[in-house]
């Protein structure tokens, strides 16, 4: 699914699971969103914390992309090499939140 945030620029896509393969010259990553029914959550017996159940590999595979992305194994490597670097920081700013 995508929707229009500005006028310009490419198109943005909202996703909520990833999957991905790596062979020994690209990554493919395909997003997808998953959206669970309400009806699904809160099924007898409710209780106050309700734990809800991630995706199964049979559910995400039913469910069709809305991007692929291939990165070669340096732009992938080079992607690693940033989300090393700034998770750290951006989980400290959430606690700090």
């Amino acid at each position: 699914m995508s929707e229009q945030v500005a006028t310009q620029g490419p198109p943005t896509y909202f996703a909520n699971l990833v999957t991905s393969t790596l062979s020994v010259d690209e990554l493919t990553m395909e997003f997808r969103r998953y959206v669970q029914p309400h009806k699904e959550w809160f099924k007898p017996p409710i209780r106050e914390v309700t734990f809800i159940p991630p995706p199964s590999p049979e559910e995400i595979a039913q469910i069709e992309p809305v991007v692929r992305v291939v990165l070669t194994f340096s732009a992938a490597k080079a992607f690693k090499h940033y989300l090393d670097q700034v998770f750290p920081q951006i989980e400290q700013q959430r606690k700090t939140q």
